[in-house]
């Protein structure tokens, strides 16, 4: 078979998109100096998208929309600078201590867990700290391997195939939802407050924001350090994930499989109050958001007859 018939077969018009979004997304980041290290493991994609035939496309394809996701919020990084007149500081501070201060004795929740642990350090305190920080990190691993594993089940049972689209589509409505509303109403994460009072960002401040004065835990601080943006409190995603994974689960399924998604969302809620990552009311919003997202993922399986 000659070098022309090869290449033929395996130049998809898919193929040439994922190399040149790829190449696009990195000269973007080197352009404007927000390339980070693990960005250039996006070039794996470039040899598996060429050298993969359908089962190739139809990866790329499926998980499409949370790639894209991942990408603009990541691009967020480049937005931040524009949204510093407009964060919203002291306003969600007060409603959060009128609305939950009665968690903490009259002070917000957040600000309270941080002070108890900058008090404390035995061995309970290191534990909660650390068994925090894993928590929070494992939104970054749960709902993809649920959607994984979902996609793996589907190549053979159709019933796996119409839950993984159904978690695609309801976290994709959540995700971009999320993002339109960071960009219209940016809002200021409690350990912000901590640092600066009700300051609003600027330049200034932000570059010399000392992380370890505000949160607890190596970990939780150099994530943030990197985080694309610092002022999209509102809503929360990890509160919002769990919410979602609950609500997407078939109701036949055990009571014990739905009392774990239960007792993790309220470990992730818990953790992220614990860390100084969120308000209350943040994990509300998100959670009210996911219910939004559920629900308009429900309408779309009922228009178009999806059981």
């Amino acid at each position: 078979m000659s070098t022309d018939i090869l290449l033929k077969q395996r130049t998809q018009p898919w193929q040439a998109a994922v190399c040149l979004f790829v190449c696009a997304y990195l000269a973007l980041g080197v352009a404007t100096d927000s390339i980070r290290a693990y960005h250039w493991f996006m070039l794996l994609a470039i040899p598996g998208a060429l050298l993969s035939a359908e089962r190739g496309r139809r990866f790329f394809l499926d998980w499409a929309p949370l790639f894209a996701f991942w990408l603009v919020y990541d691009r967020l990084r480049l937005v931040q600078p524009l949204l510093y007149s407009r964060v919203a500081v002291e306003h969600p501070f007060l409603i959060e201590r009128a609305a939950f201060g009665w968690l903490a004795k009259g002070a917000v929740p957040a600000h309270a867990a941080h002070a108890w642990l900058a008090s404390h350090h035995g061995t309970l305190a290191t534990t909660i700290e650390w068994a925090a920080q894993i928590v929070y990190f494992s939104h970054l691993f749960v709902v993809p391997v649920v959607i994984v594993a979902l996609w793996l089940l589907g190549w053979s049972r159709e019933l796996y195939r119409a839950a993984f689209l159904q978690h695609i589509r309801g976290f994709t409505v959540l995700n971009f939802s999320a993002i339109v509303v960071y960009l219209l109403v940016p809002v200021a994460p409690p350990w912000w407050v901590t640092l600066n009072g009700m300051a609003r960002p600027t330049t200034e401040l932000v570059a010399r924001a000392n992380m370890a004065a505000a949160m607890h835990g190596a970990l939780i601080e150099g994530m943030i350090r990197n985080a694309s943006q610092w002022f999209a409190a509102v809503p929360s995603l990890h509160g919002a994930y769990p919410v979602l994974l609950l609500l997407l689960m078939p109701r036949s399924r055990s009571r014990l499989a739905l009392a774990v998604v239960a007792v993790y969302g309220c470990g992730m809620w818990s953790a992220t109050v614990v860390l100084n990552q969120h308000y209350v009311i943040d994990l509300v919003a998100g959670a009210l958001l996911a219910t939004a997202a559920w629900r308009v993922e429900s309408l779309f399986n009922k228009r178009h007859g999806v059981k």
